[in-house]
């Protein structure tokens, strides 16, 4: 804000002419009105700024999703409705739009199918547990991630899988000490299924009972649910998981799980060698974008979902196709 000085207005001794003095920024003897002129265009000028902004990250956060057809319009809103990532859904349509000739373009069939056999390849080739003849080597899986995704029920199914319907010899060892009610539970699962569980207080006890069970065909490894944020407890996993320089991590995560929670956990357990994805309770929710998500990110596939609590029933190898499938059908399901 600017004024000037009555007096540098006097020429030759005489006040200044009206012409001029109507040309002034502000009347005379008007401070406070000047600066609540002042305040209302400074105000002014940053609603303006603050226009141009959210226009600018519109433009940025949707590029061009009303330039699609109506048909992929369609389709990008239902990626989108099931939780995939804005430039992951963008991707997928992009990629679809360029695959659908002219012609086909009013097929609602075919459209899906493509969309869905591009959806379906952004969750990678599964990764189960396997044993290929000829080359028995033992295998020894451990499995990490926070508290409450069911880690400990997804080891005893995997017991069972393998024990019960492969026939392999499995051993379970926990290294869970903190949770007096997972260790009963696994030992209650032992038990049922006749196979021995170890219990590890250290990372040099844990090397002890591996090296004991050296005979078996699987060890499967408990581990206690942490938090992501307590930087101790994951130094304490990571000792024990580099005890083993042959161990296989999986890490497990719930599909209930915020994206935010899930991109802090997968941050975390990064420290750590994980292998492969195990994501649970996919009965519990409709929308699986999440898991394309961290499975886009991370580029580690999938081994196994779960969905339900049942052993060994509810955990199967995923299948690319219908996880994808399920995505696309969530507006239909809402």
């Amino acid at each position: 804000t600017a004024a000037i000085d009555d007096k540098e207005l006097q020429v030759n001794g005489s006040q200044e002419a009206p012409a001029a003095r109507a040309h002034r920024p502000f009347p005379e003897n008007s401070g406070e009105q000047a600066q609540n002129i002042g305040v209302k265009e400074e105000l002014r000028d940053l609603k303006t700024m603050l226009d141009q902004m959210v226009t600018k990250y519109e433009s940025v956060a949707v590029p061009h999703s009303n330039s699609y057809p109506k048909i992929f319009q369609y389709f990008y809103r239902t990626l989108r409705a099931g939780e995939v990532e804005e430039n992951i859904a963008h991707q997928i349509v992009n990629e679809a739009t360029e695959r659908v000739t002219p012609s086909l373009m009013n097929d609602a069939r075919e459209v899906n199918r493509v969309v869905e056999e591009i959806t379906a390849r952004y969750f990678l080739k599964p990764g189960p547990i396997s044993f290929h003849k000829g080359n028995e080597k033992k295998r020894i899986i451990a499995l990490v991630g926070p508290t409450g995704v069911g880690k400990t029920t997804t080891i005893a199914k995997l017991a069972a899988v393998f024990s019960v319907l492969e026939k392999k010899r499995v051993a379970l060892v926990t290294v869970d000490t903190y949770r007096v009610a997972a260790v009963e539970q696994l030992k209650t699962y032992a038990d049922l299924m006749a196979f021995p569980l170890e219990i590890a207080m250290t990372p040099n006890q844990f090397q002890e009972v591996l090296m004991k069970h050296e005979d078996k065909d699987l060890i499967l490894v408990d581990t206690a649910g942490r938090s992501p944020l307590n930087k101790m407890a994951m130094a304490e996993l990571k000792a024990f998981m580099d005890a083993c320089p042959i161990i296989e991590i999986f890490l497990v995560m719930g599909a209930t799980t915020k994206q935010a929670d899930l991109w802090e956990i997968t941050s975390r357990f990064g420290q750590l060698d994980v292998k492969q994805l195990i994501f649970t309770k996919l009965d519990e929710t409709l929308k699986y974008g999440v898991i394309l998500n961290v499975v886009n990110r991370l580029r580690k596939s999938l081994a196994y979902i779960t969905t339900g609590q049942g052993v060994p029933d509810d955990i199967e190898v995923p299948d690319p196709v219908r996880l994808a499938r399920s995505i696309l059908q969530v507006n239909n399901s809402e």
